[in-house]
């Protein structure tokens, strides 16, 4: 395979030899824009080395799409194959894109006889998880706010509920007094 990997940070430095045996153990894939690359709730097959192009990482479809990050050369995504659940988010070209594609067991096993690069995916999944974490906070906080400028008597299903407490309550105070009216009379 023509593929230099040292242009991929996570495994630059490592020595030659260990690039070009791990080079000729991957698969090389080349794919239009607009392309699925994984689908969310896909069995976790392979590691992915952009190579050239760009590719979106996003949860749910259509309308309803979060983005989580766009990739271009030198990035990789897949990682989460490690473990062997579904993957957690779906990736798309954004333009037509060429990645180096390693397997799971080729790339754990470059893992065992490289651990800097163990250490590295490491640190790269934890650096994510707080990019994560302070995504989502901020989210929380916007969707807050929101909430907080929204009068919340002016929301329809919270009329809705408030007219039937009220229609519930009158109902049982009509009962009550329907009870009283009974016994009194007896």
């Amino acid at each position: 395979m023509g593929v230099d990997l040292k242009a991929i940070p996570l495994i630059a430095g490592m020595p030659d030899e260990a690039l070009q045996a791990l080079a000729q153990r991957a698969a090389l894939r080349s794919l239009p824009a607009r392309c699925p690359v994984i689908r969310e709730g896909d069995l976790p097959q392979a590691l992915y080395l952009v190579i050239s192009g760009k590719v979106k990482v996003f949860l749910g479809s259509g309308d309803e799409e979060v983005l989580l990050a766009t990739k271009g050369p030198g990035n990789y995504f897949g990682e989460m194959m490690l473990d062997d659940r579904p993957r957690s988010a779906s990736v798309t070209t954004l333009e037509p894109s060429t990645f180096a594609v390693l397997s799971r067991e080729v790339f754990t096993g470059f893992l065992r006889e490289n651990p800097d690069v163990a250490l590295r995916l490491i640190r790269d999944l934890i650096r994510m998880g707080r990019g994560m974490n302070t995504r989502a906070r901020e989210s929380f906080r916007q969707r807050i706010e929101a909430l907080e400028r929204t009068k919340i008597e002016e929301l329809s299903s919270v009329r809705r509920w408030h007219a039937a407490k009220w229609g519930v309550l009158f109902g049982l105070l009509v009962l009550a007094a329907m009870q009283i009216v009974v016994f009194a009379s007896r």
